[in-house]
């Protein structure tokens, strides 16, 4: 089942666009239908859990086998991806794939705000500002905890709203990669690598494709 976008929000998306110089990139790349969230409930939970492990372990590197047996432990195993659990078995990785991955907690936080656990959205502008990390932390278990209730009592926001903020963010992936083409320099008030992580996470929820986390298109993130 497809969702069409009314005139009202397509014009709140171009003046959003607009705020944050979002350029040359036309409305008509954008499908007219968008379909509803492609995931369930608990399997987004699960992967937002997943997201959150590998961030804190690329910070933290020491935490690494811990989270890891937790992890299958709390079969939230389960929900991440191969390069992720090679991520976890490994731990040691080059200095700039661990900054690389340490931006996966906008990723986590933006399936806690499609979930409902926070209210806030991020400036795209930049990075999760310490009040929203707080106000995260305060709605997610602390790791090593009990996640049943957790997953289960997860549950989307209305749709349109998920769509409003997709549909920005695919526009920013789309204006990066023609920056990138063209090779320009970014010229909007847009954090890339924030961005293209916010971008990644919502595509998969729509994604009809069934495409796997590893195979999602991840650049630019830098």
């Amino acid at each position: 089942m497809a969702k069409t976008i009314t005139k009202n929000r397509w014009d709140k998306l171009r003046q959003r666009m607009i705020v944050y110089g979002i350029e040359d990139v036309p409305l008509t790349a954008i499908p007219e239908n968008l379909t509803l969230v492609t995931k369930d409930h608990e399997t987004a939970a699960g992967r937002l859990l997943v997201l959150l492990s590998v961030s804190l372990c690329a910070s933290n590197s020491d935490m690494t086998d811990r989270i890891a047996d937790w992890l299958k432990t709390a079969d939230i195993w389960q929900f991440a991806s191969e390069n992720e659990k090679y991520f976890f078995r490994v731990g040691d990785i080059e200095e700039s794939d661990r900054a690389r991955l340490s931006f996966r907690f906008e990723a986590a936080y933006m399936l806690a705000w499609s979930l409902g656990f926070v209210n806030e959205l991020p400036d795209p502008a930049g990075e999760c500002d310490q009040e929203l990390v707080a106000d995260f932390f305060s709605n997610i278990p602390p790791l090593f905890t009990d996640t049943d209730e957790f997953l289960s009592d997860a549950a989307f926001r209305r749709i349109s709203v998920l769509h409003d903020e997709y549909l920005f963010y695919l526009m920013a992936h789309l204006y990066f990669r023609h920056i990138e083409e063209a090779d320009k320099e970014n010229s909007s008030n847009v954090h890339i690598a924030c961005a293209q992580q916010r971008y990644l996470v919502l595509e998969w929820l729509f994604d009809t494709e069934n495409t796997g986390w590893d195979e999602l298109q991840q650049e630019p993130e830098e």
